[in-house]
Parts: structure tokens; C-alpha cells; sequence
């Protein structure tokens, strides 16, 4: 590829940092396009995040004019005579993020909740969203989850929003306990996977993807995981790393090192959490590799990717004091490439075909030690699943990004290129994954490809 993917040729007839400083004087104009909500309030939907037996965490999005909000919850089918519990206020600037945590909460329980805000000059709080939430499951049992991945979400591309509103209105509908999100969720303005230039890009992007989500994030908790285009890789400065930083943990918080027992990175890029008996643990490969990786470069291998010596570490660890019946690795690529050509290689594509490559060799070393199952990515924008050793790795299709790469590029001889979401059902004694393609007429879904695990 000659250009990157998503601006078109009309940004280098115009010059890259022209380019820019047209995008920083509408970049209040996109900020209103993201602020579809039904409330002037709010421009966005809430999003939920950080499940745990006890609480959880409520994210909102302040319109055009400053707030004061305030949570109650209680009980999903509480009679009329049973209090609302309720958060302490906050106070939140125009169109910025904050978030509140509901405590207090029992295991594997609904709740409904309302957001009351009080803008300046309202003499009364009202109710400018409501919605429903479970707690985290800790006993043994049934329950499902959805994975996406590569939405590559962008100012300038409304149809990548259309099609990941469209899967996640599908993902609402089956009423998943969370969501995980694999990487490249965004795309920033800069060729295959560069930095976030500009501190404004991150909550303009961030926004966008939450507007593309739309009251799935009301409902549904939201687990992200990194990928190249968040503009978090290790190879970019430090100053351009915060910031994209700042914007995701914002935007998307993550769990951190003591929301769940598992732990993870002060960064919340990387963490661990436990669903009835299942283990997950989402990785970040990208933001530990230092060499330069992007497409076409000739200064990143194919074997020099890394998760880093902590994150590491903590793998292992966490592996292997781990009892529970079900292992998960959730990352945007493997750690190590091997696909159909020399430079996808290096771009980290090939899923299963790169288990032996590099330090995914280790890591693929652990998952046969201590009993993992699966291994989700995506990265390559298709859905295809590839056993080695008795271990799945699954790569969960698109939401959104338009290129389907092919055998030439991935190696894989067998794949689905429809955007959509992967779906997983957990039982005791099984775990079936099924990838599914929303229609564009809002009929059934499509069912392309499910596999079974037993125990």
C-alpha cells in the first residue's frame, strides 16, 4: 500500500500538517456530529465499566454546558417502597468525561439506575438517562459475552459508524454480560498505527466510538484491549503516548491493577478478571515493542514483538495460579507474525500460523502448560479459526474497518470477510463461539462459522 488506508489521497495533495490544522477548527463541529443522544444534556450514552461482584463504574459524556450529576440505583423489580441507593455529586466541564463508581452491589444481580444532572442556572436535578446493568458472576455457570475488533473508527469515514452500530445494536439485542473490544477500535490520523498528534484527536476519536456503540455502553459493560491505531505503540514519544492515554482511560476505563484480584498495568492496558469459572486476560502487545512496526517497515521483525518483561511475568503468574475451568487470551495480534508475505509478517498477522514465532512461542508454551483454550484476536479483519496443539486461535472478524485481507496477505485458506461479532456461550461443560453477521434490514442474524469446546 501506497497511502494509509481511510483519508484518502486528498490529504497528501493537501500536505499533512495543513491537513491537521483544518481538522483542529472542526474538530467542535465533529464533537456536536458524536453528540447524538436523545438528551442535550448528555451527548453521549452512559457506558458501564468495571464490573466486579460489589460495584461498578458509570461513565457520562456533559453536553454543551457544564453539570452536576449524581447516580441512585437499586435492585432491578424493586417495589415502589424500596429506596434508591446513591452516589456523592460531581461536578463535569462541557464536553468532557466522568465517571462515578455504585458500590454496594450483590454478585450476579441486576440493577437499574438513573443519571440526574442539574446544568447551570436549573434550580432541580432531572433524570438525563437511566438504564440496567449486571454485577459480575462468581459462581459456577452459564452466561455469554461478544467480541469485536477493528472498527477503525474516523472523522471521515461515516460508513465504518454505520456498520459498527449496526453490530452492536445486533450485540444489544442478545444481551451479553460485557463486551470486549480487540484493538484498532479507532484510527488515527497518521499512516498504519502512527502516533495521535494533537491531544484533541484521542477525545474526538474516543467520542466517535462511543457514538458508534450507541446504548449498547448503557447496558452492556465495555472491556477494551489495545491495537496499533490507538496511538499507544511503544515506538511512539512519550508525549504522544499520554496522550492518547489520557483520552482512552477517559473515554473507556479500563479495569487496573486492584480493581480484580487478577490485577494488571497502572495504565489499565493490559489486566485480568475472573466471569463464573472462566479466566480472562487481555494483553497489549503493541504498546511494549519498541522497534517501529508499521507496514511495509524494515526495522521491526516478525520475532521481535513483545508483551515485555512485567506484563510477562504477570502471565505467567497468573496462569498458572489460576484453577479456574476456562482460560482466555483476548489481543489485538499475536506475539509474532508469520502470514502470507514477508511484511504481514512483520505487521504481526497470521494468527495461529505465528504459535512457534518469536515470544508467542513462549506464550504459547504457557497456554499448553496451564490449560488455556482460546486465544482472540483481531488485527486481520476476518474471521477465521485455526487449532494448534489443541489451542484455538481465533481471529474475530471486523465491525467496521472496510479491507478484508486475503490468503496473500494473512495465509490463512480459510475465512470469513463479512463485518461482524463473535459470540460466545459458556456453560460448565462447554464453550461454544459462533461468528455472526448482522443484516442490514435488522432481520436474524447470520450465523457464517461456530465451533465447540468440551470438557
Amino acid at each position: 500500500m501506497s497511502r494509509f488506508p481511510g483519508t484518502g489521497n486528498r490529504i497528501f495533495r493537501l500536505g499533512i500538517k495543513p491537513f491537521l490544522a483544518v481538522l483542529c477548527l472542526l474538530l467542535p463541529a465533529f464533537h456536536h456530529s458524536a453528540a447524538a443522544d436523545k438528551t442535550s444534556v448528555l451527548s453521549l450514552p452512559p457506558l458501564l465499566a468495571k464490573p466486579t461482584a460489589t460495584s461498578i463504574t458509570l461513565n457520562i459524556v456533559a453536553g454543551d454546558a457544564q453539570l452536576a450529576w449524581y447516580v441512585t440505583y437499586r435492585p432491578e423489580g424493586a417495589g415502589k417502597d424500596q429506596g434508591w441507593l446513591k452516589t456523592g455529586e460531581k461536578t463535569v466541564a462541557a464536553h468532557s468525561a466522568s465517571e462515578a463508581s455504585l458500590g454496594g452491589l450483590r454478585p450476579d444481580a441486576r440493577y437499574d439506575y438513573r443519571i440526574h444532572a442539574r446544568q447551570p442556572g436549573s434550580r432541580s436535578f432531572a433524570v438525563a438517562a437511566s438504564g440496567s446493568f449486571r454485577t459480575q458472576k462468581l459462581l459456577a455457570g452459564s452466561f455469554s459475552f461478544a467480541v469485536i475488533s477493528d472498527s477503525h473508527i474516523t472523522p471521515f469515514h461515516k460508513d465504518r459508524l454505520e456498520v459498527l452500530s449496526r453490530v452492536s445494536t445486533s450485540v444489544l439485542k442478545r444481551k451479553p454480560d460485557f463486551l470486549l473490544m480487540l484493538g484498532d477500535n479507532i484510527q488515527t490520523f497518521t499512516s498504519h498505527g502512527g502516533p495521535v498528534t494533537d491531544p484533541k484527536f484521542g477525545p474526538l476519536l474516543y467520542g466517535l466510538l462511543r457514538q458508534g456503540l450507541g446504548d449498547l455502553t448503557a447496558s452492556t459493560p465495555i472491556f477494551l484491549a489495545n491495537g496499533n491505531w490507538e496511538g499507544e505503540n511503544g515506538w511512539h514519544s512519550a508525549r504522544e503516548r499520554e496522550w492518547a492515554k489520557a483520552a482512552r482511560k477517559a473515554y473507556f476505563p479500563n479495569p487496573g491493577p486492584d480493581t480484580y484480584q487478577q490485577g494488571g498495568s497502572p495504565d489499565q492496558d493490559y489486566y485480568g478478571f475472573a466471569w463464573a469459572d472462566a479466566l480472562f486476560l487481555v494483553l497489549n502487545v503493541t504498546g511494549y515493542t519498541k522497534t517501529t512496526h508499521t507496514l511495509n517497515s524494515l526495522a521491526g521483525e516478525s520475532d521481535d514483538w513483545t508483551l515485555g518483561e512485567k506484563q510477562k511475568e504477570w502471565l505467567e503468574v497468573q496462569l498458572a495460579r489460576s484453577r479456574a475451568k476456562w482460560k482466555l487470551l483476548f489481543i489485538h495480534h499475536t506475539v509474532g507474525g508469520k502470514a502470507g508475505d514477508d511484511a504481514n509478517s512483520r505487521y504481526g498477522r497470521g494468527g495461529g500460523r505465528a504459535a512457534k514465532v518469536g515470544e508467542q512461542a513462549v506464550v504459547h508454551g504457557w497456554m499448553r502448560r496451564f490449560g488455556v483454550q482460546a486465544l482472540f484476536y483481531g488485527h486481520d479483519h476476518v474471521f477465521t479459526d485455526m487449532v494448534v496443539d489443541g489451542i484455538h486461535y481465533t481471529c474475530v472478524g471486523s465491525a467496521g474497518a472496510p479491507w478484508k485481507f486475503t490468503t496473500e496477505e494473512t495465509g490463512y485458506e480459510k475465512y470469513w470477510t463479512p463485518s461482524g461479532f463473535t459470540w460466545v456461550d459458556v456453560t460448565q461443560d462447554s464453550l461454544r463461539v459462533s461468528f455472526l453477521a448482522p443484516k442490514a434490514d435488522g432481520s436474524e442474524d447470520e450465523i457464517l462459522h461456530s465451533y465447540v469446546i468440551s470438557r
